[in-house]
Protein backbone atom coordinates (compact mmCIF):
# COMPACT_ATOMS: atom_id res chain seq x y z
CA UNK A 1 0.00 0.00 0.00
CA UNK A 2 2.57 2.31 1.22
CA UNK A 3 4.67 1.33 -2.29
CA UNK A 4 1.26 2.35 -4.17
CA UNK A 5 1.22 5.69 -2.83
CA UNK A 6 4.89 6.45 -3.19
CA UNK A 7 5.27 5.17 -7.19
CA UNK A 8 1.60 7.30 -7.43
CA UNK A 9 3.11 10.50 -5.79
CA UNK A 10 6.59 10.00 -8.00
CA UNK A 11 4.56 9.41 -11.40
CA UNK A 12 2.77 12.85 -10.25
CA UNK A 13 5.73 14.27 -10.03
CA UNK A 14 7.30 13.14 -13.01
CA UNK A 15 3.95 14.28 -15.01
CA UNK A 16 3.94 17.49 -13.75
CA UNK A 17 7.54 17.93 -14.26
CA UNK A 18 7.33 17.14 -17.95
CA UNK A 19 4.43 19.03 -18.29
CA UNK A 20 6.69 22.21 -17.74
CA UNK A 21 9.58 21.72 -19.49
CA UNK A 22 6.69 21.21 -22.27
CA UNK A 23 5.48 24.34 -21.68
CA UNK A 24 8.61 26.19 -22.13
CA UNK A 25 9.32 24.99 -24.71
CA UNK A 26 5.68 25.66 -26.44
CA UNK A 27 6.71 29.26 -25.77
CA UNK A 28 9.13 28.92 -27.96
CA UNK A 29 12.48 30.16 -26.87
CA UNK A 30 16.00 28.87 -25.22
CA UNK A 31 17.53 30.38 -22.26
CA UNK A 32 20.94 31.22 -23.00
CA UNK A 33 24.02 32.38 -20.88
CA UNK A 34 27.37 33.81 -21.11
CA UNK A 35 30.34 30.91 -21.15
CA UNK A 36 31.42 32.37 -17.74
CA UNK A 37 27.74 31.71 -15.98
CA UNK A 38 28.47 29.13 -13.66
CA UNK A 39 25.19 26.57 -14.20
CA UNK A 40 24.12 24.34 -16.72
CA UNK A 41 20.30 23.62 -16.43
CA UNK A 42 17.98 26.01 -14.11
CA UNK A 43 14.94 25.16 -13.03
CA UNK A 44 11.53 27.31 -13.75
CA UNK A 45 11.46 28.75 -10.35
CA UNK A 46 15.27 29.30 -10.51
CA UNK A 47 14.71 31.06 -13.69
CA UNK A 48 12.40 32.95 -12.68
CA UNK A 49 13.87 34.46 -9.74
CA UNK A 50 16.84 36.12 -11.75
CA UNK A 51 14.44 37.35 -14.29
CA UNK A 52 12.48 39.30 -11.56
CA UNK A 53 15.72 40.09 -10.02
CA UNK A 54 15.53 38.53 -6.63
CA UNK A 55 18.86 36.53 -7.86
CA UNK A 56 21.19 39.11 -8.40
CA UNK A 57 24.76 36.93 -8.09
CA UNK A 58 25.54 33.73 -9.44
CA UNK A 59 26.87 30.66 -7.51
CA UNK A 60 30.55 32.45 -6.86
CA UNK A 61 29.66 36.29 -6.32
CA UNK A 62 29.71 36.90 -10.23
CA UNK A 63 26.50 39.60 -11.17
CA UNK A 64 23.36 38.59 -13.15
CA UNK A 65 23.27 40.65 -16.21
CA UNK A 66 19.93 40.03 -17.75
CA UNK A 67 19.25 40.87 -21.31
CA UNK A 68 15.93 41.12 -23.53
CA UNK A 69 15.11 40.62 -27.25
CA UNK A 70 12.41 42.91 -27.54
CA UNK A 71 9.52 41.61 -28.89
CA UNK A 72 10.67 38.31 -30.09
CA UNK A 73 10.36 36.36 -27.05
CA UNK A 74 7.66 37.91 -25.23
CA UNK A 75 5.54 34.74 -24.85
CA UNK A 76 8.31 32.94 -23.14
CA UNK A 77 9.20 36.02 -20.53
CA UNK A 78 5.15 36.35 -20.04
CA UNK A 79 5.47 32.08 -19.18
CA UNK A 80 8.45 32.59 -17.04
CA UNK A 81 7.34 36.00 -15.02
CA UNK A 82 4.07 36.00 -15.19
CA UNK A 83 4.29 39.41 -16.82
CA UNK A 84 3.59 40.81 -20.28
CA UNK A 85 6.58 42.48 -22.10
CA UNK A 86 5.27 46.00 -20.76
CA UNK A 87 4.68 45.09 -17.44
CA UNK A 88 7.84 43.39 -17.13
CA UNK A 89 9.49 46.72 -18.28
CA UNK A 90 7.66 48.56 -15.81
CA UNK A 91 8.42 46.06 -12.94
CA UNK A 92 12.27 46.82 -13.74
CA UNK A 93 11.81 50.65 -14.20
CA UNK A 94 10.68 50.98 -10.78
CA UNK A 95 13.32 48.14 -9.41
CA UNK A 96 15.99 50.46 -10.98
CA UNK A 97 14.70 53.80 -9.65
CA UNK A 98 14.11 52.92 -6.31
CA UNK A 99 18.18 51.64 -6.75
CA UNK A 100 16.66 47.92 -6.10
CA UNK A 101 18.13 46.71 -9.44
CA UNK A 102 19.31 47.79 -12.46
CA UNK A 103 17.35 47.49 -15.62
CA UNK A 104 18.06 44.60 -18.01
CA UNK A 105 19.89 45.80 -21.19
CA UNK A 106 18.04 45.38 -24.52
CA UNK A 107 19.09 44.46 -28.23
CA UNK A 108 16.90 44.63 -30.95
CA UNK A 109 18.36 41.59 -33.20
CA UNK A 110 18.83 38.33 -32.38
CA UNK A 111 22.63 38.57 -33.65
CA UNK A 112 23.00 41.44 -31.31
CA UNK A 113 21.37 39.76 -28.61
CA UNK A 114 23.96 36.86 -29.07
CA UNK A 115 27.17 39.49 -29.40
CA UNK A 116 25.66 41.36 -26.18
CA UNK A 117 25.61 37.64 -24.70
CA UNK A 118 29.12 36.30 -25.14
CA UNK A 119 30.51 39.84 -24.38
CA UNK A 120 29.30 40.01 -21.14
CA UNK A 121 30.37 38.26 -18.33
CA UNK A 122 27.03 36.72 -16.09
CA UNK A 123 24.69 37.29 -19.07
CA UNK A 124 21.42 35.71 -19.37
CA UNK A 125 18.47 36.00 -21.87
CA UNK A 126 15.88 34.32 -24.08
CA UNK A 127 16.53 33.38 -27.81
CA UNK A 128 13.82 32.03 -30.34
CA UNK A 129 14.13 28.59 -29.84
CA UNK A 130 16.77 26.94 -32.49
CA UNK A 131 18.45 29.95 -33.16
CA UNK A 132 21.96 28.97 -33.98
CA UNK A 133 24.72 30.12 -31.33
CA UNK A 134 27.82 31.00 -31.07
CA UNK A 135 30.15 32.15 -28.14
CA UNK A 136 27.22 31.65 -25.93
CA UNK A 137 25.96 28.57 -23.86
CA UNK A 138 22.33 27.14 -24.10
CA UNK A 139 20.98 26.89 -20.39
CA UNK A 140 18.59 23.65 -19.75
CA UNK A 141 15.39 24.72 -17.60
CA UNK A 142 13.88 21.82 -15.58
Amino acid sequence: MKNNLIKTLWLGAMVLSLGTASLFAQAGADVIASESVPVASLDKAALKDILLGKTAYWEGGQAVTIIVLADKTDAALQETTGMTAGAFKTFWQRLTFSGRGKQPKEADTVEKLLAMVAETKGAIALVPAGTELKGVKKIEVK
